[in-house]
């Protein structure tokens, strides 16, 4: 799904309202689960798939790439931070 794609779905559900934000990561719509139930709403998506984004866009391995995701995913961008689930 793209990202406008992604808005447009949020939109038409209502699942956010008009007056939050939400912070959607470029680059991981693929991975991209939904958004929390609670207030306020936060993007939730695929750690294991932001991985293996991150290893077929940058060419990098297995080590350099979950080093890079752990601490873009370990960012505080305040209450709307994305979370980021390890789907067992």
């Amino acid at each position: 799904m793209q990202r406008d794609e992604i808005l447009k779905q949020l939109m038409e559900r209502e699942l956010f309202s008009k007056d939050e934000y939400l912070i959607l990561p470029d680059g991981f719509e693929d991975a991209f689960l939904g958004v929390t139930a609670i207030k306020p709403s936060k993007a939730v998506y695929s750690y294991w798939k932001c991985l293996d984004i991150i290893m077929q866009q940058d060419g990098t391995d297995f080590d350099e790439s979950i080093d890079w995701l752990d601490e873009f995913t370990n960012e505080d961008l305040g209450v709307h931070t994305p979370i980021y689930i390890k789907l067992i």
